[in-house]
């Protein structure tokens, strides 16, 4: 299939997925149908950041996963993870995984960082090609350490499709990082730091509304330590669960994902439809 061909193709499923009516707002009846990625940042021999105290990113951020993995299936959801263990799975293949597996959602969990102690709370990312300030760049940077470019892959062809998809998604994902963000607000002693925009390349090729969660500044003594907390943990998981239920609520409760497949149209299956 030549270059052409496959930008067409893909532009004409597009095309269907954003005339798609939306439905109402009503609360998914079976939210099993719907998939979410989680993806525990960095491992193996990328530890990512480091607190005062020894803390590595690459730990906290796969704890976290796991359970957040265990309260999403409580919810109802179907959840992937895109490690399971302490390897290095490289940036580019994270999001691969989410779109063979046709997820609904992509959440890539991270810690953030700064040179001052004093920073602290979270903040909720979603994809632009620049970042929206000085802090939102240097994120970025971090995270994009060693990232490179996609394999195996026509730069032209790449270039073109990552484009039509992050145009193609941009307002869900902009909708789920505020969704999270106003629930990771709610939780005791976090500063609010709001929603923000950049270039990160684990959200560049996803193919469906996706975000990057910076849990807490894994550099101020203070939330590294909360971090070590199980309990704490269980509340991030309980504010992005929320979040991502919230999320769903307010786009409807058929998954846009699956419109991009030209093959696949209708009702899924045992849905209910909304009233």
């Amino acid at each position: 299939m030549s270059t052409l061909q496959i930008v067409s193709t893909l532009f004409c499923s597009l095309l269907v997925w954003g005339q798609t009516p939306k439905p109402s707002r009503a609360i998914p009846a079976l939210v099993s149908r719907l998939k979410v990625a989680v993806d525990p940042g960095h491992g193996g021999d990328d530890r990512g950041a480091m607190g005062k105290k020894g803390l590595k990113e690459k730990e906290v951020a796969l704890e976290l996963a796991m359970v957040l993995k265990d309260r999403l299936q409580e919810a109802g959801f179907e959840v992937i993870l895109t490690r399971e263990e302490d390897v290095l799975i490289p940036v580019w293949d994270r999001a691969k995984i989410a779109n063979e597996a046709g997820a609904d959602l992509f959440i890539s969990l991270h810690l953030n960082a700064a040179k001052a102690r004093a920073a602290k709370g979270s903040e909720v990312f979603f994809l632009s090609q620049d970042a929206g300030d000085a802090d939102a760049a240097e994120a970025a940077a971090q995270e994009n350490k060693g990232a490179g470019q996609p394999a195996s892959q026509d730069s032209v062809v790449a270039s073109i499709l990552d484009d039509m998809a992050q145009k193609a998604f941009l307002q869900d994902s902009e909708k789920l990082a505020v969704a999270l963000q106003n629930q990771l607000n709610r939780l005791g002693g976090i500063k609010e730091r709001g929603v923000k925009q950049a270039p990160f390349a684990v959200l560049r090729t996803a193919a469906m509304p996706a975000v990057l969660v910076e849990t807490a500044f894994i550099s101020n003594p203070k939330e590294e330590a909360k971090l070590r907390d199980p309990v704490f943990r269980k509340r991030v998981a309980e504010a992005i669960t929320q979040g991502v239920r919230r999320f769903f609520v307010q786009v409807g409760i058929t998954p846009k994902r699956k419109a991009l497949n030209p093959l696949s149209s209708g009702t899924p299956r045992n849905a209910r439809k909304p009233s």
